[in-house]
């Protein structure tokens, strides 16, 4: 996987989106005092569905300088999901940063309209720290191939352990039975493989993926009867969190976009899989010190009190669900993995673990 197969949504005009930003802060977030916003960062690979914006808010004539970060939601075509919601993304990690020992960003405001820059977008104050890289992925280099095997591992479980913090929440307790009820996303595993079936049709505009569709025919025959209901992050990886820069502790969870209502084991198997796709899957060893798929299971389940029967069935849809989002991106650019890729590869081999 290549930095050209993810590309990143473009701002037309970058002075006027400052300028707009900055006449916006000075209104809405920060009224009667003198606000500069000097200059926008767009960080690289950013991704398909929203932009992000790194800056500096100054007050007072420098009297104080609040490093902040924006999301933008992206407009135009070959985005990486057919709907999306900004403000359901914001309203979420406002809800999940009252839950004791969750970490989230600090949030300081939304502009849910898209009315000032031209879509919705929120604002966060900038979480000190270090997220392990996915674009080489971690294994191949960056600073946790730097780092000892003993703090490897530390990382590992305490983001397991934060992980394990959100999947002991009931969906019947306040502030998420509310959040649920406000929104209209997946709210159980038919209506994720309904999701999924139709991005399928939608991402790849008419092309066929042989591995997807055998693996979603898989998923309709073998899916499981009886399943708990949690808030489930979605994309949980280690390239989204935020770690302390002078310890192992979780300083942020990010990225809240595929968040649904499911069975958490969905989270678990997607931190597996997605750590071996872009290890075994590219032939590429796996740093040592990182606990392996069984012991993370075990440690979760100790963690939260529920069971992990089904975690191969979930890895089979982590890797249905992360080789649709490739084949739509590759659209956008080389076309390279819209039929097949190393992704849908090694999903067929998981698939095929308990068949042999």
């Amino acid at each position: 996987m290549t930095e050209e197969l993810r590309p990143t949504p473009a701002l037309d005009d970058t002075e006027a989106v400052r300028a707009s930003l900055e006449q916006w802060f000075a209104t809405q977030v920060y009224p009667n005092r003198d606000v500069r916003i000097p200059a926008l960062k767009i960080p690289e690979n950013t991704g398909m569905s929203n932009i992000t914006l790194m800056f500096d808010c100054i007050l007072d004539q420098g009297a104080q300088r609040l490093p902040m970060v924006a999301r933008l939601q992206a407009q135009g075509e070959k985005l990486a999901f057919p709907e999306y919601n900004l403000p359901m993304q914001f309203d979420a990690m406002k809800v999940l940063s009252e839950i004791d020992d969750l970490k989230l960003p600090e949030l300081v405001d939304e502009e849910p309209t898209g009315q000032v820059l031209g879509s919705p977008f929120y604002i966060m104050h900038q979480t000190a720290g270090r997220i392990p890289p996915d674009m080489p992925p971690y294994h191949m280099d960056g600073w946790l191939c730097e780092a000892t095997p003993e703090t490897r591992g530390a990382l590992w479980n305490n983001a397991i352990n934060m992980m394990a913090t959100l999947h002991r929440q009931p969906i019947e307790s306040a502030p998420i039975a509310g959040f649920i009820k406000r929104y209209d996303f997946p709210k159980s595993f038919d209506d994720q493989l309904s999701y999924w079936e139709r991005y399928m049709d939608w991402g790849l505009e008419n092309a066929r993926n042989e591995d997807c569709e055998v693996a979603l025919q898989w998923l309709r025959q073998h899916q499981p009867s009886e399943q708990c209901q949690r808030l489930c992050w979605g994309d949980s990886r280690m390239a989204n969190i935020i770690f302390e820069e002078q310890s192992c502790d979780v300083a942020a969870l990010l990225d809240w976009e595929m968040l649904c209502v499911g069975d958490p084991q969905q989270d678990i198997a997607w931190w597996i899989f997605m750590d071996e796709l872009f290890s075994h899957g590219l032939g590429v060893p796996r740093l040592e010190g990182l606990p392996d798929g069984d012991a993370t299971a075990r440690d979760w389940q100790q963690l939260t009190g529920l069971h992990t029967d089904n975690l191969h069935y979930y890895r089979v849809f982590a890797g249905l669900r992360i080789s649709l989002i490739l084949a739509r991106m590759s659209l956008a650019t080389d076309k390279s993995m819209l039929e097949q890729s190393f992704a849908s590869s090694y999903m067929r081999r998981v698939m095929n673990e308990h068949n042999n």
